[in-house]
C-alpha cells in the first residue's frame, strides 16, 4: 500500500497510506481480547456436558448426625485439589452441580461474570470447605470452583476447616 500511494496520488493515494498505518497499529499494538462470546461459549459447553447428566454432587448434612458433633479445627487457607471436592452442605447447589461442577441453566450470569474475571487475572476469594479425611466438602465458592475447573486449574485456594 505504501509503494502504491506515491504512485496513485491524490486522495486514494492518501487513504492507502492511511489503511497502511491502520494494518501496521494494528499489527504492532495489542487489541484487549473481549471475554464475552468465548465465557458464552464455555458456559454453553459445560451446561450441554451437565445435561448428560453425570454423577450428581453429593448432599452432606453438616447439622445432623456425626457431623454435626464433631470436632471442628480451622487450618486456614490452603491450596487444595479441586478434583479432592466430592460434595456440598447446599441442598440447592446439589441440585445446580453435578460432580464434575458443570452449572445448570439457571447459573450463567453468575458464572459467565466469574469465568471473565477468572479470564482477565482477577483474585477471587478462597472457597470454604471442610476436610473430611482425604476429601473436601463445598461450604461455599460453587460457581467458583466450576469456573477454575473449565479453565483447566487444578487447584484452587480454600479455607480450609477440618472435622474430625
Amino acid at each position: 500500500m505504501l509503494v502504491a500511494a506515491p504512485i496513485v496520488g491524490g486522495a486514494l493515494g492518501t487513504l492507502l497510506v492511511i489503511a497502511a498505518a491502520f494494518v501496521v497499529l494494528d499489527a504492532v499494538l495489542p487489541m484487549p481480547r473481549r471475554h464475552d462470546w468465548e465465557a458464552e461459549e464455555r458456559f454453553a459447553r459445560c451446561a450441554r456436558g451437565r445435561r448428560r447428566r453425570g454423577p450428581p454432587l453429593e448432599l452432606v448434612d453438616d447439622g445432623a448426625g456425626p457431623l454435626a458433633t464433631a470436632r471442628r479445627r480451622e487450618l486456614g487457607v490452603e491450596l487444595i485439589r479441586i478434583d479432592s471436592i466430592t460434595g456440598t452442605t447446599e441442598e440447592s447447589k446439589a441440585r445446580l452441580f453435578d460432580r464434575s461442577f458443570r452449572p445448570d441453566r439457571s447459573c450463567g450470569p453468575r458464572w459467565k461474570s466469574l469465568w471473565m474475571a477468572e479470564a482477565r487475572g482477577l483474585d477471587l476469594p478462597p472457597v470454604s470447605v471442610y476436610r473430611i479425611g482425604g476429601r473436601h466438602v463445598l461450604r461455599d465458592g460453587h460457581h467458583r470452583v466450576s469456573v477454575a475447573r473449565d479453565h483447566g486449574r487444578a487447584e484452587i485456594e480454600a479455607e480450609v476447616t477440618e472435622l474430625g
